[in-house]
C-alpha cells in the first residue's frame, strides 16, 4: 500500500483531532490512550506520530477544537434568541444545561481537571485557557451589560454559576441543578 496524498493525510489528522476531542470528552485525557484513539479514528497506532510530536500536543488541539465546537454552537444559539427577540444569554444557558451524550460534555467540564494539573506554558493549559475566555466572551456578547466593572463580575459570576450548577448536576446524576439555574442564569 502507497503512501497517502497530502489531501488524504489531512483528513485523517482532522479525524484523529475530533475522535480525540470526543474520547477525551467522554472519558479524560488521562484514560485515553493513543491506541485508544486511533483505533476509533480507523488507523493504525504507528501513524500516529506522523500526525502528532505527543499525545499532549493531540490533546492541546482537541481540547481546542471542543471549544471552537462549542463557541460556534453558542454563537448559532444566539443568532436564534436574537431573530426570536430573547435573551441570548439566557437562550445560550438553556442550550449549555441540556444533557448531552458524553462525547459532547462542555469543554470546560471536560478538560478542567487536566489542565489544572498543567502549568501556565503547557499547550493543553493554554487551549483551555483560551477556550474559557472566548466562551466567556461569546456569552457576555448576549448578555445585557452597561461596560462597568460591576456588570462584567456579574456577567463572570453568572457564567461561573451555569457551569458550576451543570458539573454539579453532572457529577450528582441530579439534572435539577442545572435546571434549576439555567432558568434563573440569565
Amino acid at each position: 500500500m502507497g503512501r497517502s496524498s497530502r489531501a488524504q493525510a489531512d483528513e485523517n489528522r482532522a479525524r484523529i483531532v475530533q475522535v480525540a476531542s470526543d474520547l477525551f470528552r467522554a472519558r479524560g485525557v488521562e484514560a485515553v490512550g493513543i491506541a485508544d484513539v486511533m483505533k476509533a479514528a480507523g488507523l493504525t497506532q504507528g501513524g500516529f506520530y506522523r500526525h502528532f510530536p505527543s499525545k499532549d500536543a493531540l490533546a492541546a488541539e482537541a481540547c481546542a477544537l471542543a471549544f471552537a465546537n462549542a463557541v460556534d454552537s453558542w454563537r448559532s444559539v444566539a443568532r436564534e434568541a436574537a431573530r426570536e427577540g430573547r435573551s441570548a444569554a439566557a437562550a445560550i444557558a438553556e442550550h449549555y444545561a441540556a444533557v448531552r451524550p458524553p462525547n459532547r460534555t462542555c469543554p470546560m467540564i471536560a478538560f478542567a481537571p487536566d489542565a489544572a494539573r498543567r502549568n501556565s506554558g503547557d499547550p493543553v493549559q493554554r487551549s483551555f485557557r483560551e477556550g474559557v475566555r472566548t466562551l466567556f466572551e461569546t456569552f457576555a456578547e448576549g448578555a445585557e451589560g452597561d461596560g462597568t466593572a460591576e456588570a462584567e463580575a456579574r456577567l463572570q459570576s453568572l457564567f461561573a454559576a451555569m457551569v458550576g450548577s451543570t458539573l454539579l448536576a453532572r457529577a450528582t446524576q441530579r439534572p435539577a441543578w442545572a435546571e434549576h439555574d439555567a432558568a434563573r442564569t440569565a
